[in-house]
């Protein structure tokens, strides 16, 4: 299944700084494991409406972040990014027409958590434009929110949206 990932997404990890860790995770047998102790493929959704992008206050960045995790054994990247949104803003989300590649990949550190049991690690994130069909009941408690495009402070997402608009 993550083969058409590895190949059509990842062609220019070699001018990543962790290009060497990328290139571990994603010829491991299963780059989207949380077993991978060098890091994992994650996934996230960006949801646009009316010149307004859906975000999180991130519990433990503490950041106004998309939503997004980690892909469960048998999912895809965009059905993780769908669900990821649903349980933590309880938006009901498909993909947006005629986007099934990622709108944007970024590669970044995941600090230790020792709570969790987790060393620092790298997170290959894809993120996916999608598109609120219905709202529902969040699973988990997240403070989330719809923000001007203009009041985004995430680098990240800038870049995103940047690529919508041209």
């Amino acid at each position: 299944m993550h083969e058409k990932y590895l190949t059509s997404f990842f062609k220019d990890f070699d001018k990543d700084p962790y290009a060497s860790h990328c290139n571990e995770i994603l010829s491991s047998k299963n780059p989207f494991s949380r077993s991978n102790i060098l890091g994992h493929i994650t996934a996230s959704g960006l949801a646009v409406n009316n010149g307004k992008v859906l975000l999180i206050f991130h519990p433990h960045i503490k950041r106004w972040l998309q939503p997004g995790g980690h892909i469960d054994a048998g999912e895809t990247p965009i059905d993780a990014a769908i669900r990821e949104v649903y349980e933590e803003t309880g938006l009901i989300c498909e993909l947006a027409a005629g986007s099934c590649d990622p709108l944007d990949i970024d590669v970044h550190i995941i600090p230790s958590n020792p709570t969790k049991g987790e060393e620092e690690h790298l997170h290959i994130d894809l993120l996916f434009l999608l598109k609120v069909i219905k709202e529902g009941a969040p699973l988990e408690e997240i403070q989330f929110n719809w923000f001007q495009f203009d009041r985004v402070e995430c680098a990240r997402i800038k870049r995103a949206l940047l690529k919508l608009s041209s």
